[in-house]
This record gives C-alpha cells, sequence and structure tokens, in this order.
C-alpha cells in the first residue's frame, strides 16, 4: 500500500481541518495565449535529448529567437501524463511531415531528462526534443505553478509537472496558435494546427 494513505493512520482525528486545503492561498496557473508574446528562452546544449533539423548544429546552445527563423510549433511533454502522453508523441510523430511540408518546425520540451525519455523512446524521434529542466520554460510560458499543480485536479497524475500545451510561434515571437489541456480532456486536433500554419504563412507571403 502507498505511504501516501498510511500517513492518515497517525492522525489522532483525520478530520478535513487536519489536511491544508488544495485551493487556499493557491496562485493559479496562466498560460500563455495566443496573440500574446512567447517568452525568449536558451536552450543549452547539455539539454539536448534528440538534435533534429533545429538543433543538429547548435553546439553553443540555441535561443528561442534563433530557432523561429520559420514559424515554430512548441509542444510540451510528460512521461506522468500517462496514456495522453504516449498519445501526444504518436500525434507529433504522425504530423511531423506535414508541419514540416508546411513551413514550420517542431520543438518538444519534456519534463524527463535526456536518460528518462531515452528509456520510454529508445529509437529515436524525428523532431528535436528537449529538457525542460525545474519545468523553467513552462513556468514562463504559464502553464506551471508549485502553487496550482495538475495533480490538484487531474486523477492519477502523481508528479508536479506541466499542462499539455502545444504553441505555434512566429519569427516575431508572436503566438498565434495554442492548445492548452488544463484537465487532459481535450484532444489536440493537428488540422486545426497545420491549419494555422498555413494561415500565418500565407499571411506573410
Amino acid at each position: 500500500m502507498s505511504s501516501l494513505y498510511r500517513y492518515a493512520d497517525y492522525l489522532q482525528q483525520p478530520t478535513p481541518e487536519n489536511f491544508p486545503s488544495p485551493v487556499k492561498n493557491r496562485e493559479k496557473i496562466n498560460p500563455a495565449k495566443a496573440g500574446s508574446f512567447f517568452p525568449e528562452f536558451f536552450i543549452e546544449e547539455a539539454r539536448v535529448i534528440n538534435a533534429g533539423p533545429l538543433l543538429n548544429n547548435a553546439h553553443s546552445g540555441a535561443s528561442l529567437h534563433s530557432l523561429t527563423l520559420q514559424p515554430l510549433v512548441i509542444a510540451f511533454y510528460s512521461w506522468h501524463w500517462n496514456g495522453y502522453a504516449d498519445r501526444l508523441i504518436e500525434q507529433l510523430k504522425a504530423t511531423h511531415a506535414a508541419i514540416t511540408a508546411a513551413g514550420a518546425r517542431l520543438l518538444v520540451l519534456s519534463s524527463e531528462d535526456k536518460k528518462h525519455f531515452n528509456t520510454i523512446y529508445p529509437e529515436g524521434l524525428p523532431f528535436d526534443v528537449v529538457h525542460d529542466a525545474q519545468h523553467r520554460i513552462a513556468r514562463k510560458a504559464g502553464i506551471y505553478r508549485e502553487s496550482d499543480p495538475i495533480w490538484g485536479r487531474v486523477s492519477g497524475v502523481n508528479a508536479d509537472v506541466p499542462v499539455p500545451a502545444i504553441y505555434l510561434i512566429t519569427p516575431s515571437l508572436e503566438i498565434s496558435y495554442d492548445f492548452i489541456d488544463l484537465y487532459l480532456l481535450e484532444e489536440f486536433a493537428p488540422e486545426a494546427l497545420l491549419t494555422a500554419i498555413g494561415k500565418k504563412l500565407a499571411i506573410s507571403a
């Protein structure tokens, strides 16, 4: 039996007031949305899990600005989303060629480090994957806060990780598309992302 439940054995009076409120004094996440600008960040070479078209030659690291010469799709990922995580990776694998053909690039930001990620996907992936250490980029994007944990609202997620999010970033770092799933109940629609890429490139042409 998990020690999480054994804790109650040591309480003389396991009444609700003995437990901290999951919502009291909680500062909620505030995800970046379409129309706003994605915060700048820098990727250190040591954090690269899989170097694809974007980071294959970035031996000194890379800034977000340097990666957005073309529209950039940023997808956050965590193994702790369980089956949701597996489905998302499969969708990204299936859509990667279409994203590239449409004129964009794909970057996956993983909550798990290189050793953990490569254990899950030993066969490698066709797109760039980077470890978002300590959820620094997710925190900047507003999809992660210690004070508003995903496990506080989603049953089955037992780790302190960001919520799922996918963004389309323009060369000016403006967000032109967002997909954010606070409760792991939504279904990512690749067609909507591809439509957004097509519209953005048509406008800039």
